[in-house]
């Protein structure tokens, strides 16, 4: 029989960036182990994680090895998971690099020591989450992390774009997308554990894209990622109108939005970008008269007879439809994110609300 072998010791409590930065300066932590991995963040990584801690926001536990030199009587710190926070924080409290604007507009474009003594002590006082290993061997550390890992779910291809981008788009579709995380959910439009994977975030992104430069492929969304990484300009125009847009699918639906077919995501994205071209231009897109002033009830109530037309299209047998309805209808339900598709389904019910609207 197998015989089991037990860690030595295992303890979880919390530590101050201080109790940290104590240690270091001690030469009491040891931030690059033999286990760690040695990927360097960038500028813009480091100031995110800057902004989480002034914000006071909860990140991921940190994993150390204690180790005891008896005769000595000093304690050694080895960082097996962490280090990277750990390094970063430490780099900005001796000035390394600045807090972006694009994340903290209070601290931003600041070092350590330009921050005020409120700051300061926010980060010097902020509390990670610590396992400590006592005892432990590199074998059994490296156990620990393959059981770790083993119920880890992979990452989707959202999740790795918001890993790797810090800066001024994924800022506005991130703040926007969480900002109606109620609406996503009550309206049905996403479950909550498909906002947990970040579905309402890409199609936020799409969405924004949209506005932008027209209907895309979604396969390109981690280009404008990219692109708006360091600059972006006409993002809080492009929220307003974002914020408008949400607001006018309100008023026409209240609440039968979540039992209509226009909750799920390919047919709401062509529905946001239809009620959006009501007031603003979307590239590639046959634009309808712009209404320049407020909408009144009076054309919400069209739009909303317009819409419950196209549902029954939506609802219709293919056979008793035309050529352009059953293109319509087709769109719905296959390559829904391929851009032709889209356009599709999105100039469709862009002529319909135009007809309606010119009545």
């Amino acid at each position: 029989m197998r015989k089991v072998i037990r860690m030595k010791g295992f303890d979880s409590t919390t530590y101050t960036v201080n109790d940290f930065l104590e240690w270091y300066e001690r030469k009491q932590l040891v931030l690059s182990p033999k286990f760690q991995r040695r990927s360097v963040w960038k500028d813009v990584a480091k100031s995110f994680l800057i902004d989480s801690i002034l914000r006071d926001k909860p990140l991921p536990k940190i994993f150390i090895r204690q180790i005891t030199d008896i005769r000595n009587r000093t304690t050694i710190r080895e960082v097996v998971d962490g280090q990277q926070r750990l390094r970063t924080i430490m780099d900005f409290i001796n000035d390394g690099f600045k807090v972006k604007r694009v994340h903290n507009n209070e601290h931003g474009e600041k070092f350590f020591s330009q921050l005020d003594e409120e700051a300061q002590s926010t980060i010097l006082t902020y509390k990670f989450s610590v396992d400590t290993l006592i005892g432990v061997e590199d074998s059994d550390i490296m156990d620990i992390f393959a059981r770790l890992n083993t119920y880890t779910t992979p990452l989707n291809k959202q999740e790795l774009i918001n890993a790797e981008f810090y800066g001024y788009f994924k800022q506005l579709v991130y703040g926007v997308s969480y900002k109606y995380n109620k609406f996503w959910i009550d309206n049905k439009i996403f479950t909550e554990y498909q906002t947990m994977r970040m579905n309402e975030v890409e199609l936020t992104a799409d969405i924004f894209i949209a506005f932008i430069d027209g209907i895309q492929n979604r396969k390109i969304i981690k280009n404008y990622y990219k692109k708006y990484d360091d600059s972006f300009d006409e993002r809080d125009i492009l929220e307003e109108r974002f914020d408008e847009t949400i607001s006018l699918i309100t008023k026409v639906f209240g609440e039968t939005l979540k039992k209509s077919n226009y909750k799920k995501p390919a047919l709401f994205y062509a529905l946001f970008l239809a009620l959006y071209n009501i007031k603003y231009d979307i590239p590639n897109i046959n634009n309808m008269t712009h209404i320049q002033e407020e909408i009144s009830d009076k054309t919400i109530s069209k739009i909303k007879i317009c819409l419950d037309r196209i549902e029954e299209i939506i609802n219709t047998e293919a056979e008793d439809l035309n050529k352009e309805q059953l293109e319509f209808v087709t769109s719905i339900s296959r390559a829904t994110s391929d851009a032709e598709s889209r356009k599709k389904r999105t100039q469709f019910m862009v002529k319909e609300i135009g007809k309606v609207l010119a009545e």
